[in-house]
């Protein structure tokens, strides 16, 4: 086999790699390549058999990088992102103006959005786009600021807790009137929202019960794959649900939804805002990402005096 110039390993091989990293999966990187998972894991292996490298750890529901496999995604990324941002350059296509925010569907639209509208009104010369990923899975175009729940999976972003919220027991006023609920036993037995995330760090009502103590029967009630969902279904009376304090509270201000106060919780985990590390230093991001740490603060004085 003649030897390749570069001294470098097949690129259909380094693709396949940097894919499967991201993902931490051979299934969706095949998803995204158009090949299938044998594929992915063919090429996997030849580069591992090329490089005499372990790149992945095969675990339970997937694979994991080793250290020489992160070694190498961090090189493969950041070239595959400079050739990228070349070619676009190149191509005359620009990149729009402005900062990228990536979250949930329920965290843009409870908490996030608010925010950036306040934002909007006092910077109105920075255009700032939003993208929407249940999964926090962007393609290519990554943001350059991503709020979620737990620090960002993916070693491109930098984070830092932004607050750690409440959870606490939500439900429609009439479904409140219909029950007697002074007990954790009696919660249990009424109509439960289960929330079937594709991100499984969003907290379930078997750990929330068991946070609580409980370790009694829990009523099954509905599923739903979307909190948005869930709120509606709370609020037209199919159920409880189990609500974030901040993301909630509007619907707690205008009354289509109740809280159970007495059996309030601290959320396990604390929402993140995390930077990519390929953004560099850009005066606009910096500004939005002060901008949304003082907001999460809840010092409004402190948001209004940021101004450039």
């Amino acid at each position: 086999m003649s030897r390749r110039f570069y001294n470098l390993p097949a690129l259909s091989a380094l693709s396949a790699f940097e894919a499967a990293a991201r993902h931490q999966s051979f299934k969706r990187a095949a998803q995204e390549l158009s090949v299938t998972p044998g594929a992915v894991s063919h090429q996997i292996k030849s580069l591992e058999t090329e490089t005499g490298i372990t790149l992945f750890s095969r675990v339970h529901r997937g694979v994991e990088l080793t250290e020489e496999g992160e070694r190498l995604f961090r090189a493969v990324r950041g070239a595959f992102l400079d050739i990228s941002g070349m070619i676009e350059s190149l191509r005359g296509i620009a990149s729009p103006p402005g900062v990228t925010v990536g979250a949930t569907t329920a965290m843009s639209s409870l908490w996030l959005t608010p925010v950036i509208s306040q934002f909007w009104r006092a910077h109105p010369e920075i255009r700032v786009n939003q993208v929407v990923s249940d999964t926090l899975e962007f393609g290519r175009q990554l943001p350059e600021l991503v709020v979620s729940y737990g620090p960002v999976r993916d070693a491109g972003f930098a984070g830092k807790p932004l607050f750690r919220d409440d959870l606490i027991p939500v439900c429609a006023p009439t479904l409140a009137k219909q029950h007697k609920t002074e007990t954790l036993a009696q919660l249990a037995q009424l109509p439960l929202i289960h929330l079937d995330a594709p991100d499984k760090r969003w907290t379930s009502w078997a750990t929330w019960f068991d946070e609580q103590g409980y370790d009694g029967p829990v009523r099954r009630g509905v599923k739903v794959n979307n909190y948005m969902i869930a709120l509606q279904a709370a609020q037209d009376g199919a159920g409880m649900v189990l609500g974030w304090r901040r993301l909630v509270s509007p619907y707690l201000a205008n009354g289509s939804l109740i809280a159970f106060e007495g059996f309030t919780i601290p959320a396990p985990a604390s929402f993140f805002l995390s930077r990519n590390k390929q953004s560099g230093s850009n005066p606009d991001i910096d500004l939005l990402e002060r901008w949304i740490i003082s907001f999460a603060a809840g010092s409004s004085d402190e948001v209004n005096s940021i101004k450039s």
